[in-house]
């Protein structure tokens, strides 16, 4: 399985010596571009899109993606939308991917108590209400529900883990992670966490480390799997993650 890169190709221009050259236009989004890709659902409300890899066999899953930090007016939330549906492809999994509130740096989840407070309760109705609408399709419940979140995503993620905010089957989150938690924590079982750590990437792999051997501190059940893989959500990961999320369910 190949990691998520990108490739530039440069191909020789052949012109008059004497010819002036043609200024081309470095390409840029749109002002205000579309938060889901052209290859992906936009669910209704425009920030949460639908990510279908095909589901497989009887048992259907069910992933809410947490992405990364997202600048404003840019595009960046489509390569990231792009390499999921190739993943939930792979691993034969559904996923919702909502947008993040828009802070003064771009699209981040929060990474405070007071901006929990602030926007938590409405992020997790808004992800509820895309899982009930695609049931609803469906005309049965997902069997199981993974949260998976990458960098800004993975450092939520954790957070919502070790609180027990929310009654899902599994977490995984890569490059990132924080070992600490309010300490009020919630009503919802402990489950499984999955801990993809990005081993070449220097600024969140200590912290990936770390919030394994908080899980290890707290007898949790999970995985750390460290691969040579930079700033990222690898294909390896993600397809590792939903093999041991859906391994433990069972």
């Amino acid at each position: 399985m190949a990691t998520i890169a990108a490739v530039a190709c440069l191909a020789p221009i052949h012109a008059r010596a004497d010819a002036a050259p043609t200024p081309v236009a470095a390409p840029s989004a749109p002002e205000s571009p579309a938060w889901c890709a052209t290859e992906v659902e936009a669910l209704p409300g425009d920030d949460v899109c639908h990510i279908d890899g095909g589901q497989r066999g009887e048992r259907r899953t069910l992933v809410i993606f947490l992405h990364g930090a997202i600048a404003k007016g840019t595009t960046w939330q489509w390569t990231q939308e792009r390499a999921l549906l190739r993943q939930a492809k792979y691993s034969h999994f559904e996923a919702i991917f909502p947008r993040a509130p828009l802070g003064a740096s771009g699209y981040v989840w929060p990474g405070s108590v007071k901006a929990q407070e602030e926007v938590e309760n409405d992020l997790v109705r808004g992800w509820r209400a895309a899982q009930a609408l695609l049931e609803e399709r469906a005309g049965r419940p997902f069997d199981e529900v993974f949260v998976m979140g990458f960098s800004s995503g993975a450092y939520f993620a954790s957070s919502l883990a070790l609180r027990r905010r929310l009654d899902v089957d599994g977490y995984a989150v890569f490059a990132g992670g924080a070992g600490y938690s309010s300490p009020v924590a919630g009503e919802s079982p402990v489950v499984p966490v999955y801990v993809g750590v990005c081993g070449t990437d220097g600024q969140t792999a200590p912290d990936s480390r770390s919030f394994g051997a908080a899980l290890s501190a707290r007898g949790w059940r999970h995985r750390v799997d460290e691969q040579p893989v930079g700033h990222l959500f690898s294909d390896v990961h993600v397809a590792h993650a939903a093999s041991y999320l859906r391994g433990a369910r069972r």
